[in-house]
């Protein structure tokens, strides 16, 4: 999947803003993020509605922060939080996948070592 690169990324209160090389901009919320994780503990709890939900809820509860943000070669970033996952390592491809709204898991159920 080609994407445009990301040029910016500004970390907000409740969200982070990002403006990527083709003017395109997204704001995504700290909440669909950590829901989002791609770490092999998150990712089987997405795979079927109650746990996906079960997952959100879990989230929803964390203090609101905002995450250290650090870059994993050219190809995607790591977020720190003080509570909850900060396993996950997000690609870009998977960051503009959650900005355009659309499932960053790309319809893929999580199984180890598939990915």
């Amino acid at each position: 999947m080609d994407i445009p690169e990301l040029n910016r990324l500004e970390r907000r209160e409740f969200d982070m803003h990002l403006t990527w090389s083709d003017g395109t901009e997204h704001e995504i919320t700290y909440d669909d993020l950590r829901h989002a994780c791609p770490c092999a503990n998150c990712s089987p709890q997405r795979n079927d509605d109650e746990s996906s939900k079960s997952l959100r809820r879990n989230i929803e509860r964390l203090p609101n922060e905002k995450p250290s943000v650090r870059t994993i070669g050219n190809y995607a970033l790591s977020f720190d939080w003080k509570t909850g996952c900060s396993a996950g390592i997000h690609r870009f491809e998977r960051i503009w996948r959650l900005g355009e709204n659309q499932d960053p898991d790309n319809g893929k159920p999580y199984v180890h070592g598939a990915w």
